[in-house]
C-alpha cells in the first residue's frame, strides 16, 4: 500500500497532463502539512547514524561479498538502455522526451538523426565517449531555445550521463581508448569519477522533479491526481489528509530520496526504494514510463552492486573497472 502511495513520485508527472492545467494551486501550511515538513527534516538530521548503522554496513558488505557481475556489464547495460530509449524516441518523433517539442521540421529531423546516432553507438557500444560528447553537443542548443520549464528536468541526468560516459568509455571501448591516446588524454586518471558523476546527476535529478513538479509548484501533481487518486490515507481512515497533502508527501519522500543519493547516504537503500517505485509505476502507467525510465533502471542495479564511488583522489573502495594497460578490451 505505501509502494502504491507514494508511486507519483518516481515519474515525470508533466508526461502524463494535458498542459491547459489550472496553475492556481498553492499548499496550505495545515497540521498535516507542518508534520510531513517535521518528518522531513529529522529524516535527514537521521540519514548520517542510518548510513553508519551496522545494519547498513552489513547490507552493503553482504552485496558487496555474494552480489557481483563481470567488470563493465553494469555500464554496458546503462549504455544499451540509453541506447534503446532513444531509438524508441525517434521512432515515435520525440526527442529526448515527450514534452520537448521542436516545432520546425527540419530542426526536428536533424535532432531526431543526431539521436538515432548516439543509440546506435550506445546499443552497439562502438563508442561511450564519443556518445556522451555528442549529447552535451546536443544539449546546448536545447537549453537556449527550449523553455527552461521543460528542460530543468532532464539537465542534471543527461550531462552527468553524458560525462559518466566520457570518463568511462576509454576503460571498456578500443575506440574511446584510441580517441584519447591519440589526442594525449590521460583517460586513467578520469576514470574513477563515473560513478560518483552519475550518482550526483540521479540525485539532483529527482529533487529537481519533487521541487519542479510539486513542492514549488504543485499544480502539476494536482491535476495528475484528478485523473490517477493514489491519495490512499482516507482509505485508512486518515481523511484530513487532502490530495494536496498528498502531493506534498510525495515531493518530500522524492526529495529525501534525492538527497540520499546526491549525498551517498543510505544509497543502496535509497535505490532500491526508488527501484521499487519505479517498477510499481511501470504496472500502473505503462508503456510511456517504461521508455522514459529504461536508463534508470541499470542505474539501480550499478548503484546497487558499486554503491556511490567519490570524488577523492583515490579510487574508492568498489571502484567499477581496473584495467591494465596491457589488458585486451573484450
Amino acid at each position: 500500500m505505501f509502494v502504491l502511495s507514494v508511486i507519483d513520485i518516481a515519474s515525470h508527472v508533466r508526461w502524463f497532463i494535458d498542459s491547459d492545467y489550472d496553475p492556481n494551486v498553492n499548499f496550505e501550511a495545515d497540521a498535516v502539512f507542518m508534520l510531513i515538513v517535521t518528518g522531513a527534516i529529522l529524516t535527514i538530521i537521521a540519514f548520517p547514524f542510518l548510513n553508519r548503522s551496522k545494519i547498513y554496513n552489513d547490507f552493503c558488505d553482504w552485496i558487496d561479498t555474494n552480489l557481483a557481475l563481470p567488470d563493465g556489464f553494469e555500464w554496458r547495460l546503462i549504455s544499451g538502455l540509453t541506447g534503446m530509449m532513444l531509438i524508441i524516441n525517434t521512432m515515435g518523433g520525440d526527442f529526448l522526451a515527450p514534452n520537448i517539442i521542436i516545432e520546425n521540421d527540419s530542426m526536428l529531423w536533424i535532432a531526431l538523426l543526431a539521436q538515432t546516432l548516439v543509440g546506435i553507438l550506445l546499443i552497439f557500444h562502438i563508442s561511450y565517449a564519443i556518445s556522451g560528447l555528442l549529447v552535451l553537443i546536443a544539449l546546448i542548443p536545447t537549453v537556449i531555445f527550449m523553455p527552461i520549464g521543460v528542460t530543468i528536468d532532464y539537465a542534471a541526468e543527461l550531462i552527468s550521463l553524458s560525462l559518466a560516459l566520457i570518463f568511462l568509455g576509454p576503460s571498456i571501448s578500443k575506440v574511446d581508448r584510441a580517441v584519447f591516446v591519440k589526442l594525449n588524454l590521460d583517460w586513467r586518471a578520469l576514470r574513477q569519477y563515473a560513478l560518483p558523476t552519475m550518482r550526483v546527476g540521479v540525485g539532483l535529478t529527482l529533487i529537481t522533479l519533487a521541487l519542479h513538479n510539486k513542492l514549488l509548484d504543485p499544480a502539476p501533481s494536482a491535476a495528475f491526481m484528478q485523473e490517477h487518486n493514489w491519495n490512499f490515507f482516507p482509505l485508512i481512515g486518515m481523511d484530513f489528509v487532502s490530495d494536496l497533502n498528498f502531493v506534498l508527501f510525495a515531493g518530500i519522500t522524492e526529495m529525501l530520496i534525492g538527497v540520499a543519493i546526491c549525498f551517498n547516504q543510505i544509497l543502496r537503500w535509497a535505490t532500491l526504494l526508488i527501484a521499487l517505485l519505479l517498477t510499481t509505476t511501470l504496472l500502473m502507467l505503462g508503456y510511456g514510463e517504461l521508455v522514459g525510465h529504461l536508463p534508470l533502471f541499470g542505474l539501480g542495479i550499478l548503484f546497487i552492486l558499486k554503491g556511490g564511488g567519490s570524488f577523492e583522489g583515490l579510487f574508492p573502495k568498489d571502484e567499477l573497472i581496473v584495467i591494465n594497460s596491457g589488458e585486451s578490451l573484450d
